[in-house]
């Protein structure tokens, strides 16, 4: 598929199992970020109970809110896209920390409806521009290793996104609710990580648009008339739809079942979570042996089919069971994902991840989104909730069948 590198372009990378580059300082660099991300992407939900107590917020305004979030990812991706493949990581990443801190700023000193609402988009739209940045430097500098660093990237990720929900939980059950103290403090503290890492960024190698596409005069033009391209953001739709969903909702879904509490609640997320951390840790181990439209079809087949289960269970401990499980399977989605967009399109990498990363929390947002929308009109969440298990089953459909009528997957399409 697609139009294939001329004979001086750089070979393809070994298949095999590269080691991964633990003593590069970029790598480090990268993994703080992913860290940063992870913290930050999953804690709305958790303050959901917040937002219905201050601001009187049904399902529907919950799920706007964790749209109006994946909104902002997607201006932050597009926008990251740009930024950093005309200035270069080091400049693109300073703005997205300061747009992100700005984002916690205006959530944790909401004083009405709409600030919490400017205050998600910025959130997200920060947050998100991060992982442009080092998906970027990752296609660039360990092409090689590309799926194992993916994968080191993701598990960092996905131990911030176990932490930081757990903890914002407790604290919105036991200092808030309990004891009033102010809901923004764990937000405050965010914010003031986030600026402080502006002036963490070390010296990173830049690069211009025409060192970037040698003679080519028309890359944009290659990149974006792409059928890979826009199949990957197809895929990160699909993916987005399911698992933010399922982050936002199932836990309330049980919440309203069973009448859990938040510190509950914020641990469905959690070992939600945790499932992706294992799953992840396994691909670090072993990850570069299994082409990456493969392993999105057995990743995304295992998440359907215990997100049924999740659905279905029903006792507290047997969802946690099955949500675990549910996340080891879904922790190859974005591995794969983001591995193939680097080995398709290096060159093109920041623009490349920003477009299709954009298409990704697109559906983010409308996932959450759609799932309120039927919980406010229907009354329960019961009905809207499927749409989780059937866009992560398609997903793996398109994953398998794009394996089988593509058989070129390690021929680069955009240089």
């Amino acid at each position: 598929m697609g139009t294939q590198l001329p004979e001086n372009s750089p070979p393809a990378p070994p298949v095999g199992k590269p080691p991964l580059p633990t003593g590069h300082k970029l790598f480090w660099f990268s993994i703080g970020l992913s860290l940063l991300v992870g913290m930050t992407i999953n804690l709305l939900p958790v303050t959901f109970k917040v937002f219905e107590k201050l601001f009187q917020a049904g399902y529907e305004m919950q799920g706007r809110a964790e749209a109006l979030f994946f909104i902002g990812a997607l201006a932050g991706n597009i926008l990251a896209g740009q930024v950093t493949h005309r200035s270069g990581p080091a400049a693109s990443v300073k703005r997205g920390l300061a747009v992100g801190g700005l984002g916690f700023l205006l959530l944790g000193g909401a004083q009405n409806w709409l600030m919490a609402q400017a205050g998600a988009v910025l959130m997200g739209a920060g947050q998100v521009w991060l992982t442009v940045v080092y998906g970027t430097l990752t296609a660039q500098h360990f092409q090689e290793s590309r799926q194992r660093v993916f994968a080191a990237l993701a598990l960092t990720m996905a131990i911030g996104g176990t932490l930081a929900p757990l903890g914002l939980g407790a604290y919105v059950d036991h200092a808030w609710m309990e004891r009033g103290w102010p809901w923004w403090i764990p937000y405050a503290g965010l914010m003031i990580l986030f600026l402080l890492t502006r002036l963490a960024v070390p010296s990173i190698p830049q690069w211009t648009p025409t060192a970037t596409n040698g003679s080519d005069s028309s890359p944009g033009r290659r990149l974006f008339r792409s059928p890979s391209l826009w199949l990957i953001g197809l895929a990160f739709t699909l993916h987005g739809i399911g698992q933010m969903g399922a982050v936002v909702w199932l836990g309330r879904l049980f919440a309203k079942r069973l009448l859990l509490s938040e510190t509950q609640v914020g641990s469905m997320i959690a070992v939600n979570i945790t499932g992706f951390i294992a799953g992840r840790a396994i691909w670090t181990w072993v990850g570069g042996r299994i082409p990456e439209r493969i392993l999105l079809g057995c990743s995304a087949c295992v998440g359907a089919t215990f997100y049924v289960l999740t659905i279905l269970s029903g006792n507290y401990q047997l969802a946690l069971a099955m949500i675990f499980v549910a996340g080891m399977g879904m922790s190859g989605d974005a591995i794969s994902l983001q591995s193939f967009t680097a080995l398709r399109f290096r060159r093109q990498a920041a623009r490349a991840f920003g477009v299709t990363q954009a298409l990704g929390h697109l559906g983010a947002a409308m996932g959450p989104y759609y799932i309120g929308l039927v919980g406010d009109h229907s009354g329960t969440l019961e009905q809207g909730i499927w749409i989780i298990p059937i866009t992560i089953g398609t997903l793996s459909l398109l994953g398998f069948l794009w394996h089988l009528l593509d058989r070129s997957p390690r021929v680069p399409e955009v240089a």
